[in-house]
């Protein structure tokens, strides 16, 4: 035991400092690895689970993708859930989440976000930061919806983008989704219970005041053309911004089954 204790401890060094290099060399990392990740990015990943922690308590929970499994565990203990599974593609990922959080509640598994079935219905599942790599990506809302409890809650968060891009500069992200275009892909089966955002930024044009007589004279044309916009780290929508204008951001957006 104590062998393998050792082995798996050389893994988990060996994982987080291939991730630093990662900062070092491109200055990020794609894998969230707590405490291994530049403060804006950890920050966000933080956020959107402790604002997902409220929804778990006593509930049978999915994460998926789960990642290196900070997440899930704060799921497990910040949220008092009373199970969480925690899905990812990676081996690594697993393995790293199994021994640098193992927790009574948490069960982890290498499995395809798009197929995988739990044993049992879920009362919540949590998928971040996830749907924009999956190329199917509507087979994998149809198996979120099939996963979920009839009275089951979704969340489920994206980067923004202005406008719909298959070809993103992320090389590892296979599309991303203008603000109202990735609400369509839900509206047959989930409906929105609320839109949390978090750091938008909009940049780009105001809209100019209509120009006529009174406006001229009154010097009410504005020579101030420039949005610069810059959003909460977390912040419910309530139709406070112009979003069709937004260039970057995220945004997680809390889903009802329809039945």
């Amino acid at each position: 035991m104590k062998e393998n204790n050792i082995i798996e401890e050389l893994f988990c060094t060996n994982f987080e400092l291939r991730n630093l290099s990662d900062l070092l060399v491109y200055g990020k990392a794609e894998r969230w690895v707590y405490g291994f990740m530049l403060k804006k990015y950890e920050d966000e990943h933080l956020n959107r689970y402790k604002y997902a922690a409220q929804y778990v308590k006593n509930k049978k929970v999915l994460d998926i993708a789960s990642g290196c499994g900070y997440g899930t565990y704060l799921l497990a203990t910040e949220g008092q859930a009373e199970s969480v599974i925690g899905v990812d593609l990676s081996e690594d990922a697993i393995r790293y989440g199994k021994h640098r959080y193992s927790h009574k509640n948490i069960k982890r598994v290498v499995e395809d976000g798009t197929k995988y079935k739990g044993t049992d219905l879920f009362d919540v599942i949590v998928s971040f930061e996830t749907i924009e790599h999956v190329p199917n990506y509507l087979d994998f809302i149809n198996n979120l919806y099939e996963n979920l409890n009839n009275d089951g809650i979704l969340l489920i968060s994206t980067p923004i983008t202005k406008v719909t891009n298959t070809k993103p500069d992320n090389p590892y992200h296979v599309i991303e989704w203008n603000f109202y275009d990735f609400h369509k892909l839900f509206e047959s089966k989930f409906e929105i219970i609320d839109i949390i955002l978090q750091e938008i930024k909009i940049i780009g044009e105001k809209k100019r005041k209509t120009y006529n007589l009174k406006n001229r004279i009154l010097n009410k044309i504005s020579k101030e053309k420039i949005l610069n916009i810059h959003g909460k780290s977390i912040e419910k929508f309530t139709n406070q911004y112009d979003l069709n204008q937004c260039n970057e951001g995220y945004q997680t957006l809390v889903l009802k089954k329809i039945i």
